[in-house]
């Protein structure tokens, strides 16, 4: 005989003759072996009884139970559909989970994903006023230098109460009474706002015409300068972008909300607010800041809001470098850079954006599963989700279902495309994270399809319970 299968063959009989121990001892300890009399009962199991691991027996059957249950709303789900549920990273069913995919605004946890990672939670963006001099008994000779740097919830109190989930933000005001607070009485030049933190590009030129300034716009300008989501109107209940005028210069809007801001707080300002760069090779004295919330909190608004400026904001952070101001393209190679180096599979992911609305983007359900069981940023992500029936884009799915409160999800609606991806938590105290997206035609009912199959979820697991096969007494 080979040698090389001695080994292999001694474990395999020694784990056979184990077993068949262990169940022989089972039914003896039970009383239920030949010629036995009943003896008092206690509670104790031998050592090598199979019901000292409960848990082993119930899972075959709680899987095949939810596969079958899963089996019936998947089959009623388009053929362009890709599905992933796993359980602590354990697949338990799926249908074509490597499949690439657009995902609609579901690409926000890559980006979510990437930022916490790339950036690191706690990490903030921090706005500046600059001037080439200090203040001279309450005066600033010249200008005053309003330096954006990047924080993309940088808003006035009127724009951000509108929300019914207020979101965590930077309220320009704060910088303004920082700047008073600094002794500031007078500017004698004017404010002049400074987005060079990033490149100028406002719309991504891959996006959809409908989506850029027009009926349907779905993001403000882009600028590392960008107050209230660069809007200069506003509809002051609804909060739908395609309501708001944006601005054509995003700085120099923002400049003339802190010189609005400065004046009502006595402040004379001499000149007129104004967009431009601050003096390069200048000794510049910095008169005021103000932090953005942490990135994790400003992951958590662009979840639970699906906010399309914010995700492009934040990609755009993750392509700058000490040397090269931030840009999509910089920022895009900084995900997936992010992303494999944390151990996800990337090879079939194509972005093109950070907020979804590229529908050129690509990304797997089985990705998006593993993101949600990411190692170290997995739980804060899965906690920036808005809440079934809550929150956000979830406050009105699930509504009246067993899934109101008990799922956590991203949602994702483009033409021909419906993602969901996200957390159940299950009656039985068990967390599933799913993804399914469908692309193509999609019927009326889709959202309701996909709903289905993450209500199957809630059953798991279905099986005899861990309780009936625990360890049971034993005779003395």
């Amino acid at each position: 005989m080979n040698r090389r299968l001695v080994l292999p063959l001694l474990v395999f009989t020694a784990a056979v003759l184990t077993g068949v121990q262990a169940q022989r001892t089972d039914h003896q300890a039970a009383g239920d072996g030949p010629g036995l009399a009943p003896v008092p009962a206690r509670v104790a199991t031998p050592l090598f009884s199979v019901r000292r691991v409960p848990q082993f027996l119930q899972a075959p059957t709680a899987e095949r139970n939810l596969q079958s249950a899963l089996a019936g709303p998947a089959a009623l789900l388009p053929p362009s559909t890709c599905v992933q549920v796993s359980e602590y990273g354990r697949s338990l069913f799926s249908v074509d989970p490597g499949l690439p995919m657009t995902p609609a605004s579901a690409q926000k946890l890559l980006t979510g994903m990437a930022a916490l990672r790339h950036l690191g939670p706690d990490a903030v963006l921090t706005t500046t006023v600059l001037a080439e001099l200090a203040p001279l008994d309450g005066v600033v000779d010249g200008d005053v230098w309003l330096v954006g740097g990047g924080d993309p919830l940088l808003m006035t109190a009127g724009y951000a109460d509108r929300y019914e989930d207020p979101p965590a933000y930077t309220d320009l005001d704060d910088l303004a009474r920082a700047l008073v607070d600094a002794g500031v009485r007078e500017v004698t030049g004017g404010v002049v706002g400074d987005e060079s933190r990033y490149d100028t590009i406002r719309y991504l030129e891959t996006w959809p015409d409908r989506f850029k300034p027009g009926w349907s716009i779905q993001s403000g300008p882009l600028s590392a300068l960008s107050v209230d989501d660069g809007f200069v109107l506003w509809d002051a209940v609804n909060t739908a972008a395609s309501l708001g005028v944006p601005a054509d210069d995003p700085a120099a809007n923002a400049a003339r909300l802190f010189d609005d801001l400065l004046e009502s707080h006595g402040v004379v300002v001499r000149r007129r607010p104004d967009s431009g760069r601050a003096p390069d090779g200048t000794e510049m004295v910095a008169l005021a800041t103000v932090r953005s919330p942490t990135v994790r909190a400003v992951v958590n608004q662009m979840l639970v809001a699906s906010d399309n400026p914010t995700a492009e904001l934040l990609v755009k952070e993750m392509g700058r470098t000490p040397s090269e101001r931030g840009t999509t393209v910089g920022g895009l190679s900084a995900v997936l850079v992010a992303l494999e180096g944390a151990g996800h599979r990337v090879a079939e992911v194509v972005p093109h954006d950070g907020s979804g609305l590229d529908p050129d983007n690509r990304v797997t359900c089985s990705l998006l599963v593993d993101l949600l069981g990411d190692e170290v940023y997995g739980s804060i992500l899965v906690d920036s989700l808005p809440v079934a029936g809550q929150q956000g884009t979830m406050k009105k799915r699930f509504v009246g279902t067993a899934g109101e409160g008990r799922v956590r999800a991203k949602t994702g609606t483009l033409r021909e495309v419906s993602s969901l991806a996200g957390v159940v938590d299950t009656p039985a105290g068990r967390r599933l994270a799913f993804a399914v997206i469908t692309n193509g035609e999609l019927p009326f009912e889709i959202r309701e399809l996909h709903e289905d199959l993450v209500l199957a979820l809630l059953s798991y697991p279905e099986a005899p319970a861990a309780e009936v096969l625990q360890p049971r007494p034993v005779m003395d």
